[in-house]
């Protein structure tokens, strides 16, 4: 009997190992945090911005993100190198010096945003550390999770090293170790519930010049009526994970939604390669809000995406 319930016992090990391994991932990136920056002074030129570049020139950052990196890698998630996407997108010519917020309301992408979208990051994992004492140093240290569409942050841990002559990188490994199981179970955690709940995102439209109609106008769909702000705002929960949108701004010229929840994968789009296997893939908040165009179509008007992020899309209605 004993002989049959621990080999009932081994199976079961066996078992969840396997599950464990087979467990999908989400994609990370370790990035210096924007208060170390601007506290270290590397941000660019005229703005409080961080500039990524300088801060990864800094010995003791550049330290902390290998040993946070290949803590991460070990625990199975896939990494993604912040000084090699920065390199490829300078290479490519694709990279915004700065966050500008223009009068319209519209939002270019920064650094961060870009690399991220490039890669299809899920989370990013901020570090920030601070040195203090004599020949004998000590470091506190500091990772924080931040939903890379939402820009929420969803946890964080902090730690303080042992006094010693040691070089950072190995006080950082003292400090991680002592953390790096409870951080990645809320990782998990935290992707379970994006899986599940859908990524949360937000939408901004505007009415172009030439747009034969505004939000306060009133259109009829399959036999309903109402204003063009109200359809948008039904599609949207129509499409989104439980319906979950938060309208938080409507005029004529202008309609905002924040905390919509839409969901991490989408079929291909019929006619794309893939859509007839029902392939799937991931899903940033433009491709869950470009099939609204086939919609706005019927009604006169076309529209123009441009995302900032994984999670924020900026929308200009037209005319057709």
């Amino acid at each position: 009997m004993k002989k049959i319930f621990l080999s009932l016992m081994l199976l079961l090990a066996a078992s969840a190992s396997v599950y464990a391994a087979d467990a999908k991932k989400p994609k990370l990136m370790v990035f210096p945090s924007d208060d170390w920056c601007r506290g270290k002074g590397y941000v660019l030129p005229g703005t409080d911005t961080p500039d990524y570049e300088k801060a990864l020139a800094d010995s003791d950052m550049d330290g902390a993100i290998a040993v946070m990196g290949d803590y991460l890698a070990e625990m199975g998630y896939p990494m993604f190198s912040l000084k090699q996407e920065l390199k490829q997108i300078h290479t490519e010519g694709a990279y915004n010096m700065a966050v500008t917020s223009k009068n319209d309301g519209m939002v270019q992408e920064s650094d961060r945003d870009l690399v991220t979208r490039n890669v299809g990051c899920d989370f990013i994992v901020e570090l920030g550390l601070n040195k203090q004492g004599g020949v004998r140093q000590f470091i506190e240290f500091k990772a924080q999770t931040i939903d890379a569409a939402s820009n929420k942050i969803l946890h964080g841990d902090i730690g303080t090293s042992s006094a010693s002559s040691a070089p950072t990188p190995i006080l950082v490994k003292e400090v991680v170790g002592g953390f790096i199981d409870n951080f990645c179970q809320k990782i998990d955690l935290a992707f379970s519930d994006i899986e599940k709940n859908g990524r949360e995102g937000s939408i901004t439209f505007k009415i172009a010049d030439d747009c034969p109609l505004h939000f306060e106008n009133d259109v009829e769909v399959d036999g309903e009526s109402g204003e063009l702000a109200d359809y948008i705002e039904y599609w949207i929960s129509e499409h989104a994970v439980d319906g979950n949108v938060n309208r938080k701004q409507k005029s004529r010229e202008s309609l905002v939604f924040d905390q919509v929840r839409f969901p991490l994968f989408a079929a291909v789009a019929a006619g794309g390669f893939g859509s007839k296997s029902g392939k799937v893939k991931a899903q940033t908040m433009e491709s869950f809000i470009r099939p609204l165009e086939r919609e706005l179509r019927k009604m006169g008007m076309n529209m123009t995406t441009v995302p900032v992020g994984q999670g924020y899309t900026y929308v200009v209605i037209g005319g057709n």
